[in-house]
């Protein structure tokens, strides 16, 4: 039933199919965090995790002497009298420490099930290697919505595009930073689609030395300081999500007797702010306004 001279290629495709699917599994962990991890921290996370994944693989081998990608190819972890290892023992082995106890066998299994074992570990580390990418690719098929009837603003020298319900008017505005006297000069982007419903964009460039806390702590900050310096605003809920190839951070505010949907995004150093500000009677009709996912860098 088993065979003692085991194929290298075999054992070398079942770990990196664990590799994979660790990977993925801890990937997708990430996405219900409230915390925006770049593309460097997966780098930085495919190349820990032959070592996340040996306590893992330990505790797996220990307790049924095989893991996932081993089942595929029939592999299977035990001591020279086929009993599982322990922790310690099954750690060892997982760590590539000198002198690791252990004997690996193998299956004798027919070349159909090779065949899938192959195909099933070439599409978990496919998927681990360029399931970033697509996830990007297919968020990004959502960009530039353009509504019928109205009009698309577009900056070149601001580097967006945007659709407003009606002709916009831009103006040129200063802002004074709470607690330090400093004047940042941005613009703004403003049409009214009735009386009661306002529609902007601004944009600023942050100062250098803001630059070097990291997106997500900006964003976090720039939305703290709306909330903290504008006279009776409560905030309602609040919201990472991915826009195109952006990570961006989605607001609810209630302001007196009107409410603000908004939107914050930094791209190359600039900041931008989108924000609709209607009655709260408005809310539900408003509920699947086109007007922040049309936004779009250029």
């Amino acid at each position: 039933m088993f065979n003692f001279e085991i194929n290298n290629w075999f054992r070398a495709l079942a770990r990196f199919c664990d590799y994979s699917i660790f990977f993925l599994a801890l990937g997708a962990v990430t996405l219900f965090l409230p915390y925006f991890y770049g593309p460097f921290f997966y780098y930085y996370l495919a190349l820990a995790i032959p070592f996340l994944w040996a306590p893992v693989e330990a505790l797996l081998v220990s307790k049924w002497g095989t893991t996932p990608g081993k089942t595929l190819f029939g592999l299977s972890v035990g001591d020279a009298m086929g009993r599982n290892l322990s922790y310690s023992s099954a750690l060892k082995w997982a760590l590539f420490l000198p002198g690791r106890p252990g004997t690996v066998r193998q299956k004798n299994v027919s070349w159909k099930r090779k065949l899938c074992a192959f195909l099933t570990s070439s599409a978990f580390v496919m998927a681990a290697i360029y399931g970033n990418v697509l996830a990007l690719w297919s968020v990004g098929l959502e960009k530039g919505i353009s509504p019928e009837g109205w009009v698309q603003y577009s900056s070149a020298d601001a580097g967006f595009k945007v659709s407003f319900p009606t002709d916009p008017e831009a103006a040129s505005k200063e802002l004074v930073i709470p607690d330090s006297g400093k004047v940042l000069s941005y613009k703004e982007i403003t049409t009214d689609e009735s009386e009661k419903v306002r529609y902007s964009v601004s944009h600023l460039d942050l100062p250098r030395k803001w630059r070097l806390a990291g997106n997500t702590t900006l964003l976090k900050g720039v939305l703290d300081l709306m909330v903290k310096h504008t006279e009776g605003s409560v905030l309602l809920e609040k919201e990472f999500r991915m826009h195109g190839q952006h990570r961006v951070l989605d607001y609810r505010l209630k302001q007196g007797k009107d409410e603000v949907k908004g939107r914050l995004i930094i791209v190359g150093g600039t900041l931008y702010k989108l924000t609709v500000v209607y009655p709260q009677s408005h809310a539900k009709e408003l509920e699947q306004n086109p007007f922040l996912d049309s936004f779009e860098i250029t």
